[in-house]
């Protein structure tokens, strides 16, 4: 690499670099790694197929290739080719030949016409006078899959699809007949689709009015200018959506009147939707595997946390028996809705002090041992000078401060558990998620509990 390259090159080559080449997936249970190409859906996938082949193809005209120089015209789409070749079909073949003669783990097929081809989504074809002519290129296996007018997503979405279908076959046509037999086709489909008559028929019509230019610049005349950056509100679709939009566009007035978002509202709300959670995305297999089943006592299941009473932190009564804990103004009960013991790992737990602070941790390690380590620190900070008792950690320094560092009042419990699924991940992450939610929930953070501050980094 050359000497010029930002550090931020060299930072991106080794993020796709670590994507390339840590693809893990399972099939029957066992594990592989993908040690060549890239997975499949992967954000990085088309760009990466698009250099890839760009590289690959310095050498497809390169000296000494074979025929190249009946190369007319070479058009590449990531991995699809349209070519116009002016020598022989032997000596087509022949070159195709040595284009898959490579190290690259390339292997073209191709399809070639004296008079059409398929390319993509069109269909090139040369006319009685000689012209090239577009039209409308589908599989022979494809099927009605346009959006059903029923479906879970905002209307302005579903309306705005016929629109859109009948502009890409006006801009894909070139002659006027093919597109209005194709566009009565389309008709049969959006029909088959639930549309209604009168939002087909304005869409035909919009597109049938367009010119060239307009289809170009997508209806949009001042397509050439910058777009403006404003704010925009960002969401995943749900049945509220109509009803937010009423508030928004109500309300909106009141934002346009601070004074340092003004210059970035729009005249009115405009608002995106994100894929709400589908039927699928319930339904759909997952790694994740489910915790074990609590013990059982009379018929029905043990929950909420308990002590072994056997080990030091529970004889010394540090870890409490308790089924539910409340929020720091204890306007809030929860109830325990998992089995945890002292030796329980990957736990979220709650702490009290005399004075009834609430302190919310983590621990990925037993319950009990987590326990003594804040027990040991409450013990030695008995010791710690008065000017080094600011530095002290959350727990220790109030039980300093407040309680002579006396542990005899600190009391857990464990509120909530994190279990990893098949592929297993970062413990450490997910525990933190669970507790910024429980932090927020029970509101611990000083002066009502005992919680330094609430970090979201975890979310990042």
């Amino acid at each position: 690499m050359s000497n010029w390259a930002p550090p931020l090159q060299h930072l991106i080559l080794e993020l796709l670099e670590f994507v390339l080449t840590h693809n893990a997936f399972t099939f029957g249970e066992r594990f592989f790694l993908q040690r060549r190409g890239t997975a499949m859906g992967a954000a990085c996938a088309p760009s990466y197929a698009n250099l890839f082949l760009g590289y690959w193809e310095r050498e497809v005209f390169g000296d000494g290739v074979p025929a190249s120089s009946h190369v007319q015209c070479w058009l590449r789409f990531i991995d699809d080719i349209f070519v116009i070749w002016g020598g022989t079909a032997l000596e087509l073949e022949g070159f195709v030949r040595h284009l898959n003669s490579n190290s690259y783990n390339i292997y073209l097929t191709y399809q070639a016409d004296p008079s059409r081809v398929d390319f993509l989504d069109i269909g090139i074809s040369i006319n009685d006078q000689g012209l090239l002519t577009t039209d409308i290129y589908r599989k022979p296996s494809s099927v009605n899959a346009l959006l059903h007018a029923s479906s879970g997503h905002p209307q302005s979405t579903i309306n705005a699809i016929p629109t859109g279908q009948f502009i890409r076959l006006k801009r894909i046509c070139s002659e006027t007949d093919t597109f209005e037999g194709r566009a009565s086709e389309m008709r049969d489909r959006f029909r088959e689709r639930g549309y209604s008559a009168r939002s087909i028929k304005k869409a035909y019509r919009r597109a049938k009015a367009a010119s060239r230019d307009q289809l170009l610049l997508r209806f949009n005349p001042d397509k050439t200018k910058p777009a403006e950056s404003k704010v925009r509100f960002i969401s995943s679709f749900n049945r509220q959506w109509d009803h937010i939009r009423g508030i928004l566009t109500k309300h909106w007035s009141v934002l346009q009147t601070e004074p340092v978002l003004k210059d970035m509202l729009p005249d009115r709300p405009l608002m995106t939707a994100r894929r709400g959670r589908s039927l699928r995305d319930m339904l759909v297999q997952s790694h994740y595997v489910a915790q074990k089943k609590p013990p059982f006592m009379m018929g029905r299941p043990i929950c909420g946390s308990y002590p072994c009473g056997s080990c030091i932190a529970c004889r010394h009564g540090n870890i409490l028996r308790a089924t539910s804990f409340t929020s720091s103004d204890g306007s809030k009960t929860f109830e325990i809705r998992q089995y945890i013991s002292c030796s329980s790992t990957g736990v979220i737990y709650y702490a009290t002090c005399a004075c009834d602070l609430i302190y919310v941790g983590l621990t990925s390690r037993e319950l009990r041992v987590r326990t003594r380590e804040h027990i040991r620190d409450i013990i030695a900070a008995k010791q710690a000078k008065s000017e080094d008792v600011d530095s002290l950690k959350t727990i220790p320094r109030h039980f300093r401060l407040y309680h002579g560092s006396d542990p005899s009042s600190f009391k857990v419990r464990g509120i909530d558990r994190v279990h990893l699924g098949l592929r297993g991940g970062n413990i450490h992450k997910a525990l933190a998620r669970v507790e910024c939610r429980w932090i927020f929930l029970l509101d611990t953070v000083v002066p009502r509990g005992l919680n330094e501050r609430q970090t979201f980094i975890s979310y990042l």
